[in-house]
């Protein structure tokens, strides 16, 4: 029986426990079904990448001087100490961390309690740590910045056992056009876990995306300088996107329908499926192999340039208006969902696994 996420809040002695459990099994070698396949593969790269579950700090912090000039770097530098000081909590009974990270997962602000910060300076969780999956393993920064969406890690959901004693969550901050420009993190000791952090932490990171769009220019298209997303057919505006059944296709208002080929199918309907996805993400989902991400580069590329859909890079994620014109996400059981497909996860969303 799998880990009811339901637990974590209701229970969290007992969530800590079995996840922890879990974590040992998993990094012994055994098999667990106690914990999300996401967090196991985002275990599995961590190892991968040289992190050990006993590390204690990250792999490379910035000095103050660097600090600074990654806050100047980020769109976020504007809103980011208001956004900090409305979420925290600095009271002598503040229980919370709050730090904003960039893309790359590098806390640069950071405010809570002086007992918050003594807990976070303990595992070394301040201002200039890399806390990328890379930089010291799964944790909720780098699980937020790989799903796209609001990610909890809670006890052993951590790869480093450092962590276990912590419950963490933490959201993308989204710019006007969906591009990510950081994560809001809040994180306390796992006694205070509460099903509140989420919402907490959900309207700190819609205040800043307030913000950001309230900023002078934000709200002007400007050039993508990601060297992938080359520009898609400008065609007339796509009325329907078709993935259940045989024949998927993507429909324009004009009445002419595009046919989809097996894969670039795949990966619209992965698009389609969550707010956004890295490209190494979608590497592992479509190919099972998480270094092919120029492959995948190609295929956006392609998949805009045939259909004219807007699929936006880093992370890459289909607006909210074409996402609304997925016929598979209007079913409950959307069991015809590419019949012809095989891998795991187009069968995942098959059977909502």
């Amino acid at each position: 029986m799998s880990l009811h996420s339901a637990l974590r809040f209701a229970d969290p002695g007992a969530f800590a426990a079995r996840s922890i459990k879990a974590h040992e099994v998993a990094l012994s070698g055994g098999k667990t079904s106690d914990l999300d396949a996401r967090v196991l593969r985002a275990w599995r790269r961590s190892g991968d990448a040289g992190i050990s579950p006993d590390q204690r700090a990250p792999c490379s912090v910035l000095s103050r001087e660097e600090v600074a000039t990654a806050r100047g770097e980020t769109p976020l530098h504007r809103v980011a100490a208001e956004v900090v000081a409305s979420v925290a909590d600095t009271s002598s009974a503040g229980r919370h961390l709050v730090v904003v990270a960039d893309t790359r997962g590098r806390v640069l602000w950071r405010a809570g309690s002086a007992q918050a910060l003594r807990r976070a300076d303990s595992i070394a969780f301040a201002e200039g740590a890399d806390w990328s999956e890379r930089g010291i393993g799964a944790n909720a920064i780098s699980l937020a910045l790989e799903t796209g969406t609001l990610t909890h890690a809670t006890a052993g959901e951590h790869y480093v056992r450092a962590h276990h004693g912590w419950t963490c969550t933490a959201s993308p901050i989204r710019d006007p056009r969906g591009r990510v420009l950081g994560v809001l993190n809040v994180s306390h000791p796992l006694r205070f876990s509460s099903v509140e952090t989420g919402a907490l932490v959900r309207c700190g990171a819609r205040l800043a995306e307030s913000l950001v769009a309230a900023l002078p220019g934000a709200s002007r298209p400007g050039v993508d300088d990601d060297d992938d997303a080359a520009p898609g057919t400008v065609a007339t505006p796509v009325t329907a996107i078709r993935l259940l059944g045989w024949k998927p296709a993507v429909v324009r208002a004009d009445g002419t329908s595009i046919p989809l080929s097996p894969r670039r199918a795949e990966l619209l309907a992965l698009l389609a499926s969550r707010e956004a996805w890295s490209a190494r993400a979608l590497s592992e989902a479509l190919y099972d192999d998480p270094s092919a991400t120029t492959t995948v580069r190609g295929e956006v590329r392609r998949l805009r340039q045939l259909t004219g859909l807007s699929i936006e890079s880093q992370p890459y994620s289909l607006c909210p208006r074409e996402r609304e014109l997925v016929d598979f996400l209007r079913v409950e059981h959307p069991d015809e969902l590419l019949p012809d497909s095989e891998i795991p996860a187009i069968v995942d969303l098959r059977y909502g696994i």
